[in-house]
């Protein structure tokens, strides 16, 4: 009898001494994900105007005169005309503005990169006149931005930043014959693509 009890002990206490150094331990599953948002807006706010002006181009292609609008939002237009130019004429009656452009949805205190064209033609709609106009050295200004780069989003992932380029004649209206020709009294159009990426 004394055995038995004796064997019984040991057997339960030896039990309790596994159980009591094991751990208990649940296991829960979870999930992971990610969303990719690469696009995000590029608009024009307020398009690039060179004001209302009066204008005459050369027949010689080596001829012609350019009117500049800035990007960092001053009024003042620059003319200025090629070394020997006789004829090609711009004034300047009403001053250009800066276009504008907002991005938004972008990533928040982001640094952006920031693309321009290189040369645009601007043309009458109407195919009244055969002249163009030719937009080229365009200029950029952040107006709003993070830190620490100039070109940073802001908090909100916004930026603003104006554009401005140089205005010329057209100055292959003929094969290099001396003559002057009028513009005709029409506004002159042209698009261009602003490319915006991190």
């Amino acid at each position: 009898m004394m055995k038995n009890k004796l064997t019984r002990l040991l057997t339960i206490s030896a039990v309790s001494a596994v159980m009591s150094g094991a751990a208990i331990a649940e296991t829960g599953a979870g999930t992971a994900s990610v969303e990719v948002k690469n696009s995000f807006s590029v608009l024009q706010t307020t398009p690039l105007s060179f004001g209302q002006i009066a204008a005459i181009s050369s027949t010689l292609n080596s001829e012609f005169v350019t009117l500049k609008v800035f990007s960092d939002g001053t009024t003042a237009d620059l003319v200025d005309a090629t070394a020997g130019n006789s004829v090609a004429s711009i004034v300047s009656i009403t001053p250009g503005t800066a276009g504008t452009f907002t991005v938004s949805g972008a990533a928040p205190n982001t640094e952006l990169t920031i693309v321009l064209p290189t040369t645009v033609e601007l043309t009458d709609p109407s195919a009244a006149d055969s002249k163009s106009f030719y937009l080229t050295t365009f200029t950029k200004t952040a107006i709003t931005s993070g830190t620490p780069f100039q070109y940073d989003t802001d908090g909100t992932g916004t930026l603003v930043f104006n554009i401005g380029a140089t205005l010329s004649t057209d100055n292959l209206v003929a094969a290099n014959t001396a003559g002057s020709e009028l513009y005709q009294d029409v506004t002159f159009t042209g698009t261009y693509d602003v490319t915006v990426n991190y």
